[in-house]
């Protein structure tokens, strides 16, 4: 079983290592503007969101904290690929949104993204495809009850 247990945490963490390498490699690619995958990802939320959200509604869909998300929001906002605007009904609140820029490498992700998946997925028959979803699905399952834990 110790074999078993130590392959499984070699491929889960070579994997996890090699799709963040493989989606750097992506995003130098389609961005001239310098961005890590997890700015690319609170684009992602953003648009996901419905084209503006707020740090907390971030922070939640994200998962991390709102200091994170207020120092990316920065971070993004010099890079021009977002804007920041005070809340109508509330002026202690900002209204996070994409702009030309940021809308443009958000959709270059997500291409990049089902580009992966169908290149990934195009080796197996479809036996193979259920298996593979149902165990990811367990995996996932497994993973977000430690997170919310």
């Amino acid at each position: 079983m110790l074999e078993f247990e130590d392959k499984l945490n070699h491929i889960l963490v070579d994997t996890f290592n090699n799709i963040t390498k493989y989606e750097e490699k992506s995003l130098r690619k389609i961005s001239q503007v310098p961005i890590t995958v997890s700015e690319v990802h609170l684009l992602q939320a953003i648009a996901q969101n419905g084209g503006s959200a707020t740090v907390s509604c971030l922070s939640r869909i994200l998962k991390v904290t709102r200091p994170t998300v207020t120092v990316a929001v920065k971070k993004l906002e010099k890079k021009e690929l977002l804007k920041k605007e005070t809340a109508e009904h509330d002026g202690r609140r900002f209204i996070i949104t994409l702009t030309d820029s940021g809308q443009k490498i958000q959709r270059a992700h997500n291409i990049f993204h089902k580009k992966m998946i169908r290149n990934i997925s195009k080796d197996f028959n479809t036996e193979e495809k259920e298996i593979l979803l149902q165990s990811l699905t367990k995996l996932a399952d497994f993973f977000k009850d430690k997170v919310k834990n």
